[in-house]
């Protein structure tokens, strides 16, 4: 047989970066690739409240491989 079927999206998953997310000098575990960023600072935010008013910065390409975000906690002005 010549004709291998091979799934379409193998190269798709061979271009993706391991990702970390940094907050507060913690790095915060992926908790899973599918998620968008912003849903990660949700799903992190059970155990950082302050999670919930963060700015996203990134991604950082690092050395070792990886996309980096980085969760800025916003600060209000009071008027």
């Amino acid at each position: 047989m010549e004709d291998s079927i091979m799934p379409e999206n193998n190269a798709k998953n061979t271009d993706a970066r391991p990702r970390k997310f940094v907050f507060n000098g913690m790095q915060l575990a992926d908790p899973d690739p599918k998620m968008t960023p912003q849903k990660v600072a949700e799903f992190h935010s059970l155990l950082h409240a302050e999670l919930t008013n963060v700015t996203i910065k990134g991604p950082t390409k690092t050395a070792d491989g990886f996309d980096e975000y980085t969760f800025v906690q916003q600060v209000g002005t009071f008027r």
